[in-house]
């Protein structure tokens, strides 16, 4: 039975679509266990105002740290929120009878681009083939009949974070993150104040439903790649300080023994630094999607990325299951294994370099 709809697309809240059976087949099969009866209502009202069908895989109830203390005594508890995805946003501007398409695109630093806010246009000429420079942002274009299209540029650097996802496909995260924004501006009414998972800060979400002690970036705050301490992805990791040479340091201490009387003890050799050895990962086994009983070496980076995705979705979609607690596990393990691929490579590897710090 189909819910109601009004001229402007939104969905009728006294719709047949949320009867009680289905408001309570939401609470059994898509929200997490623990969740109290207000983030639960919440939850239901903003389906009804965004017109996100969560049966449908168009949002979801996701776990949050939040810091109900203060900063001198933290307190982190776990809230349970309406999470949309991009293409649930997507199929619901399609229900919009005013909606005529939106378009998006990544951009490197030697493109041809000319965005014009005024008259919402943009023009951006480039070469597949042969795209240069770093990538720099996204822009977003969403067309509106009867008012002006609604213009949005992202830049990479306030968006990127250290996962492995942004990583691995920068380009299509980013570009997700402008058709989510562009789509926020032209249709505030259904999703003004709505992020999906590509924008939050990584750190707020709670895989086990479990709070955390470890503080938690404003809201609206993004890391930049390699602005934390960690494995990090680079191309030019610096040399390690060349130490001093050994014949200098018997002479100066040869010196001090002449201007005092009482002979000095002998000065121990300067430890040399040893290159830390690179992290080995043991053989991880896929136990899930099209990979299962493949081991992690026999799987490309592409391939890793879509088995980490595959397993996020369906811990979304289902994190209640039987076999959720054991996805939680693998997924775990497959993420290390990610970070592992995407480190500097050490002295040891014949490179004779150091991780950058």
């Amino acid at each position: 039975m189909e819910a109601n709809v009004k001229a402007d697309g939104t969905t009728s809240l006294q719709g047949a679509a949320w009867n009680r059976e289905r408001v309570d087949l939401v609470k059994r099969t898509i929200c997490p266990r623990g969740i109290s009866e207000d983030e639960f209502a919440l939850f239901i009202e903003q389906c009804k105002r965004s017109g996100l069908d969560p049966l449908l895989k168009e949002a979801f109830c996701v776990a949050r740290r939040q810091n109900v203390g203060n900063r001198e005594r933290p307190n982190w508890v776990t809230k349970y929120e309406f999470q949309p995805s991009e293409a649930g946003m997507l199929a619901r501007a399609e229900r919009f009878p005013d909606f005529k398409g939106i378009q998006a695109s990544a951009v490197f630093a030697e493109d041809e681009i000319v965005v014009d806010q005024g008259k919402g246009e943009v023009v951006h000429r480039f070469n597949p083939a042969k795209r240069k420079g770093a990538l720099v942002g996204a822009w977003s274009r969403v067309v509106r009949e009867g008012k002006l299209p609604v213009v949005v540029w992202l830049d990479f650097a306030g968006y990127v974070q250290q996962t492995p996802l942004w990583a691995k496909i920068p380009t299509t995260m980013i570009e997700k993150c402008a058709r989510v924004a562009a789509l926020r501006k032209a249709y505030p009414e259904a999703f003004g104040g709505l992020y999906v998972r590509e924008e939050m800060p990584a750190e707020e979400f709670d895989a086990h439903g479990h709070a955390h002690d470890e503080p938690v970036p404003p809201a609206g705050s993004y890391e930049v790649l390699g602005s934390k301490p960690g494995p990090m992805k680079a191309s030019f990791p610096t040399l390690a300080p060349a130490p001093a040479p050994a014949e200098a340091r018997p002479a100066e201490v040869e010196t001090q023994q002449l201007s005092i009387d009482v002979p000095l003890a002998p000065v121990a050799p300067a430890a040399v630094p040893v290159a830390p050895e690179r992290p080995k990962a043991s053989p991880v086994v896929v136990a899930f999607g099209p990979h299962k009983g493949k081991t992690t070496a026999e799987l490309s980076d592409d391939e890793l990325s879509e088995t980490i995705d595959l397993a996020h979705e369906k811990l979304m979609e289902q994190p209640r299951a039987r076999w959720a607690k054991a996805m939680r596990e693998n997924l775990t393990a497959l993420e290390a294994e990610t970070e592992l691929r995407c480190r500097v490579p050490t002295a040891k590897d014949g490179a004779g370099t150091t991780p950058e710090a």
